[in-house]
This record gives structure tokens, sequence and C-alpha cells, in this order.
């Protein structure tokens, strides 16, 4: 990329503090349109369920971060409830994808969340 940089972050760490700005997820898709899949798009903001995962990589994140459930995982369970997360989430992903016709995180990407 012409400035150097190796990813995009798009994050609303620190939202409370911008009162009114927009939401992540609503510019998720414009700033993936802007990248063009020069560089990740990389996405955390308020991923909760396998559901919003989907939701990202559909709306153009190329990796998905998942920050609170896998801290809350790891207080309440340790190594144990980190793994525990990550099989909840991939498995509402996989029943959201069978839901969605989606056989592939790429068959993920090619949705479209809007008509």
């Amino acid at each position: 990329m012409q400035f150097g940089a190796d990813g995009i972050w798009v994050s609303n760490h620190g939202g409370r503090q911008l009162d009114g700005g927009p939401a992540s997820f609503d510019v998720l898709p414009q700033i993936a349109q802007v990248v063009r899949k020069r560089v990740p798009v990389i996405f955390d903001s308020g991923i909760r369920r396998g559901e919003h995962v989907f939701k990202a990589l559909a709306c153009g994140a190329d990796i998905v971060a998942i920050g609170r459930p896998i801290i809350y995982g790891l207080y309440l369970g340790g190594a144990a409830g980190v793994t525990s997360v990550f099989e909840h989430l991939n498995k509402e992903l996989a029943i959201t994808m069978q839901l969605a016709g989606t056989k592939t995180i790429a068959a993920v990407k090619e949705t479209s969340l809007i008509d």
C-alpha cells in the first residue's frame, strides 16, 4: 500500500468518547470497498456470537477479532474456558452458514446482507 500499512483495523475502541460517531459495523462495508483487498481488513467491534462473525465477514472483514468473549472464557475457565468460547462461536457460525446456504468462508464473504 502506498502509505506502508499492512492492514486496516476497524474498531470502535474508545467509541464512548466520540459520542455520535458512526458505528464500526456501519462503516465496515465502505472501508472494505475502498481497501479493495490490498491489505487485510480486521474487524473487532462487539463480536459476541457466531452470527456476528458471519455478518462481519459478509460485510468485508478478512479477519474477525474476538476480544471480550475470550477474556471472559479465560477468567471463568482458564485455557479450557477459551477453548469452549471458540468451540461455541464456531458452532454458531456453522449454524448461521447452514441457514444462509453458505458452505465456505469464501461463500460467506460473497454474501450480501443488503438487497
